[in-house]
Formats: C-alpha cells, structure tokens, sequence
C-alpha cells in the first residue's frame, strides 16, 4: 500500500509537470508569432525606406519606430534563442509579415544575423537616433535580405 502511494504521487507530480510545461509553450507561441510579425514588418518597412532613398534616416518618424519595433524583437528573441518552440513561432510570423522578402529559405540566416548584432541591445527612443553603430547594424541586416 505504501508503494501505490508512492507510485501515484510520483504519476501525479509527473502529470502537474508535464501539463505546466505544455502550458508554458503553448502562451509562448502567440508571443513569439506576435514578435516575429512585428519583426517582419518593422524590417519591410525599414528595407523599403533604405532602397528607395539609399540612406536609412532613423530621425524619420516611420524609420524610428520601425528601428525601435525591430530592437524589441531582437530583445525578445535574444532571451529566447534557446527555446525551439519560441523561435519556430518567431519564424512563422516573420515570414508571414514580411511582404516575401524574408522566405523559409532566408529566414534562419537572418535570424542568426539578427542575433549576432549586438548593436540593437539596450535600444530606446533617446539612443536609437543618437548611436551611428544602429543604423549600420540595420542596414548590414537589411544588405543580407538583397534580391
């Protein structure tokens, strides 16, 4: 009788687990998805801003904002990276709101320059337009998206 009970309370501390867990991922996706679609758009945005103009001016109100929405992302999905789940989510929505110019073909590869540039870190409304390494890590991200 004392095994039973240590069997079921051992079945019943597994099941608590393994539901947490599910719960975990599954409040992540939307998250992630959401993150990823702002991501996309943020980067559509600023990509067409730069070819058509040939500069990326960060003090221009949408070029800012996406600046910033782009730097968020980067922050979320730096924390993160190591979470298979979020990432796949992050993923479908960036390719979903992109505008076709981020592919399941490119999208991993932009996803690992995204990650490698640290000049996105500790962004906000003040630094953004203030640190030139911004703009060129923007624009080395938005290079690699060339068609």
């Amino acid at each position: 009788m004392k095994r039973l009970g240590l069997i079921l309370m051992c079945v019943a501390a597994l099941v608590m687990t393994s539901c947490s867990a599910l719960q975990t991922a599954s409040t992540s996706d939307p998250a992630a998805k959401a993150s990823g679609q702002a991501c996309g758009t943020a980067v559509q945005g600023l990509y067409s801003s730069y070819h058509s103009t040939g500069t990326l001016d960060l003090t221009v109100g949408n070029n800012l904002t996406n600046a910033l929405a782009l730097a968020t992302a980067y922050t979320q999905l730096k924390q993160n990276k190591d979470n298979a789940a979020y990432r796949k989510a992050f993923t479908n929505g960036l390719i979903a709101s992109s505008a076709g110019l981020i592919t399941s073909a490119n999208a991993a590869t932009f996803i690992d320059k995204l990650l490698g540039t640290t000049a996105l870190a500790n962004i906000n409304t003040e630094k953004v337009t203030q640190t030139a390494s911004t703009a060129v890590a923007i624009i080395t991200l938005l290079n690699a998206l060339k068609q």
